[in-house]
């Protein structure tokens, strides 16, 4: 375990997380995601979203996630942008596949931009793979690339 891994308190999400997370939206996405729309979130059914915060307190990273029927979709995730590089995006998507055991799920769902490359090369090495395409998906409007993880049926 790396050093900045052993600072780190990973949790649920919090109403009191709401501003930060707002705010790491901000600055992490061209068309974020507004702090109400997080807020009907927190505290939902069939939702799986947790926060990472550094020794200091400060949040460094959070993953949003919705799921039924044997599906996880990866609404949002975001990291810091002092924390990318660090391995935060990795303990996060391990908590999303941790769940995924627990729930027994079949299916992680995920959009991404084609143009984020360093996103799209960090869930192929998860073993995501592009399943489709949804035309002008972002506001702004570039497509959106789906990518799927098939999970192992019968895992412990």
């Amino acid at each position: 375990m790396s050093a900045l891994a052993e600072t780190l308190t990973v949790r649920d999400v919090r109403a009191t997380d709401l501003d930060a997370v707002a705010e790491l939206e901000r600055i992490s996405f061209p068309v974020p995601w507004k702090r109400e729309f997080f807020a009907s979130e927190v505290g939902l059914g069939h939702r799986f979203n947790r926060v990472v915060r550094a020794s200091d307190g400060k949040l460094v990273g959070y993953v949003f996630c919705a799921f039924a029927a044997g599906e996880i979709h990866v609404n949002k995730i975001a990291v810091d942008p002092l924390y990318r590089r660090r391995g935060i995006a990795g303990i996060l998507m391990k908590e999303v596949l941790d769940f995924s055991t627990r729930i027994l799920a079949e299916e992680i769902f995920l959009e991404v931009r084609p143009s984020n490359l360093p996103a799209r090369n960090f869930y192929i090495l998860l073993g995501f793979r592009e399943v489709g395409r949804r035309p002008q998906y972002y506001a702004d409007g570039e497509d959106a690339l789906v990518m799927s993880l098939f999970l192992q049926p019968g895992r412990p």
